[in-house]
């Protein structure tokens, strides 16, 4: 159970039309190891969990046989999670996590924004993770026919591959297919086989903000990634001065805040190595940064993850290079590149 007045985890379940949201969604509700939830979805009649309804609560809340509730959201989904929370407040009805349920044709970044600027919200909920699903039969033909798909993608943590047991396009060599787009597209967001759900609720509970990085990355290293009009570039480093972040997250808002889909990773400084800082911004919004009492595994390197939308990614590349690359007679320095320059927001 979350501790009295410990902020209540969420975890936001995205994916294309037809991905298997849904399916997946019931069958976390059944394990016990995610103990009681609370389900936000878009409404009722579009969810498919009328066999687990029991009784109806108040209002636009429903009691599940798994303990679980379940809530509406017909209109703005900060006023259903806050009036999802005063309900539960003080009562038996109380919840371990809420998972929100996208539409398919949802593009998560105001999503996340609501989640993260409202301050009431803050307060009192943690984003856990974002989770995409996407159908291992059809995950090719949705990137290539909507934005919104490869937006999903692009903003996951964990990506979570459905259907794999139907055949057809799904097979091995199928799958590798669509796992190598998956990658072009976000190259740290672990992919799981939705078949094993004990992986996905680990995932689900595990996960938090950490950014995992591949095996590979045992060295500073720079990778970048496109995938139609989405790239990603992952931007290593060792220990950094907190005022020179500051300045490249304004800098790069500055200059491409239009073009950002999501960064975010672990920032090790030199002031405190052993308490990262955990950074996100969604598009053009610099969300506050949280000091992680602890690395969450045995890399205490800086790590981040951008991912932009019509613009080359080497130009975010470039400017980390400008900052924190080794020194170079006709590159820019962090010192010049600063003056003048405020940092972004006070994050450290």
């Amino acid at each position: 159970m979350t501790g009295a007045g410990a902020p209540v985890p969420l975890l936001l379940l995205t994916g294309f039309l037809g991905a298997g949201k849904t399916t997946l969604m019931n069958r976390l509700l059944r394990e016990p190891a995610l103990g009681r939830s609370a389900v936000v979805v878009n409404e009722f009649g579009h969810v498919g969990i009328d066999h687990l309804l029991v009784e109806r609560v108040d209002g636009d809340h429903l009691l599940l046989s798994t303990g679980c509730i379940c809530c509406a959201a017909r209109g703005d989904l900060v006023s259903a999670l806050i009036g999802l929370l005063d309900c539960s407040a003080g009562t038996d009805a109380g919840f371990d996590r809420i998972i929100v349920e996208t539409t398919g044709l949802a593009d998560p970044r105001p999503i996340l924004d609501a989640l993260l600027l409202d301050p009431d919200l803050r307060a009192r909920c943690r984003l856990a993770a974002v989770l995409t699903v996407v159908d291992a039969r059809d995950g090719l033909g949705a990137l290539s026919r909507g934005r919104e798909a490869a937006r999903q993608v692009a903003l996951a943590d964990a990506l979570v591959l459905s259907k794999l047991d139907l055949g057809g396009d799904a097979g091995e060599a199928g799958a590798a297919r669509l796992a190598a787009h998956l990658a072009g597209l976000n190259p740290l967001a672990p992919i799981i086989d939705g078949r094993d759900i004990d992986a996905v609720v680990t995932a689900v509970r595990g996960r938090g903000g950490r950014v995992p990085m591949p095996r590979s990355a045992a060295e500073p290293e720079r990778r970048s990634h496109r995938h139609v009009d989405v790239e990603a570039v992952v931007l290593r480093a060792g220990l950094v001065d907190a005022r020179t972040v500051d300045a490249f997250l304004h800098i790069l808002l500055q200059r491409h805040g239009s073009h950002l889909l999501r960064l975010k990773g672990f920032v090790a400084t030199t002031d405190d190595p052993s308490r990262p800082h955990h950074v996100q911004v969604v598009g053009a919004r610099l969300h506050p940064g949280l000091r992680q009492e602890s690395w969450p595994d045995s890399d205490r390197t800086t790590r981040l993850v951008v991912i932009v939308e019509g613009m080359p990614a080497g130009a975010v590349a470039e400017l980390w290079d400008d900052m924190f690359g080794p020194p170079a007679i006709d590159r820019p320095d962090a010192t010049a590149l600063m003056q003048g320059r405020h940092a972004a927001a006070g994050l450290f």
